[in-house]
């Protein structure tokens, strides 16, 4: 039996670092250079593998070098990819990111490539079978949300517990797809279009998304505060719970929801109680951030616990 199934999008970082972002229309001279393996999809899933749970992931890549070579990513870090074609025509998906480095904050922009072709008749005839032998299925939206929409729909019909990222969020999504997930991590930006609300900007806004998300259908709901932690709806226990984040120096927070989510789907997946998950998964986040890249950031299993956790 797999852990996570982890159906979503694959996508080739090409990151250059400046010492800040550009204003628009400026053109800054770069500090470094890199390439790395990305996706809100595969980060997600990598994420998690690398907590010593099994995996298995559902996509596609191009048949082009990025392609191969993501391909190779998969199998060294140990998920399975039989859930994973590689389409010939057609490139990689590619993420374009802009790292500011005085603050670590990103702008990203995707080309689809493959991922486009996660329709969900592909995740129908490529997907079922890993996700009804799965103890949790995760899905977000760098795909289109009818294939979100259909792992969710498959995950209940096998009785496998969901966690949905509706990242990047838009408006207007069926009310079905918050009704079919038992967990939705987004955060305040995605909060705010989902929702409707304007500008959250305190506490009493940040429950009047929640109550929002709740009126849609959804149950356990987290949302995450980047540096300030996470606000978090317990479906279980009927309450509200806010979670602190260590203080650290972000170096670059590429990928830190994507590792948030990964690190939260292990622990609920091995068992763990709501609480402890989010708490794993702040720390898992915040440890990311302060180091380069997206994948290549994420923690390994022991890393877990030498983060104060005790927030």
């Amino acid at each position: 039996m797999t852990d996570v199934t982890v159906v979503g999008s694959i996508f080739m970082d090409l990151i250059c670092y400046a010492d800040r972002l550009p204003k628009p229309g400026e053109t800054l001279g770069g500090t470094d250079f890199q390439t790395g393996y990305g996706g809100k999809g595969a980060n997600q899933c990598i994420a998690a593998q690398r907590l010593g749970i099994k995996t298995a992931f559902v996509g596609k890549l191009g048949k082009d070098a990025y392609g191969k070579e993501y391909y190779e990513n998969f199998l060294s870090e140990g998920v399975s990819v039989e859930g994973i074609t590689l389409e010939d025509n057609v490139p990689t998906g590619v993420a374009s990111i802009m790292v500011g480095t005085d603050t670590g904050e990103n702008f990203i922009i995707i080309a689809e490539g493959a991922t486009k072709l996660v329709t969900p008749s592909y995740v129908k005839e490529a997907g079922e079978a890993l996700i009804s032998s799965s103890k949790l299925v995760v899905c977000q939206l760098e795909i289109p949300h009818e294939s979100s929409l259909t792992a969710l729909r498959l995950a209940k019909q096998h009785g496998v517990p969901t966690i949905f990222n509706p990242a990047p969020a838009v408006s207007g999504l069926p009310k079905e797809i918050f009704q079919l997930c038992d967990h939705i991590i987004l955060n305040e930006t995605e909060a705010e279009i989902i929702s409707g609300l304007e500008k959250i900007q305190d506490q009493l806004g940040l429950e009047q998304a929640i109550e929002k998300l709740k009126e849609l259908g959804c149950t356990n709901i987290i949302l995450t505060l980047g540096s300030d932690g996470a606000l978090v709806w317990d479906n279980s226990r009927k309450s509200y719970e806010r979670f602190q984040a260590p203080k650290v120096k972000a170096v670059d927070t590429t990928g830190a929801g994507d590792c948030f989510v990964g690190a939260y789907a292990a622990c609920i997946a091995r068992g763990d109680e709501l609480s402890t998950a989010v708490r794993n998964a702040i720390a898992n986040a915040s440890d990311s951030v302060q180091r380069k890249g997206t994948q290549k950031s994420f923690p390994y299993k022991i890393e877990i616990f030498l983060i104060d956790c005790d927030l």
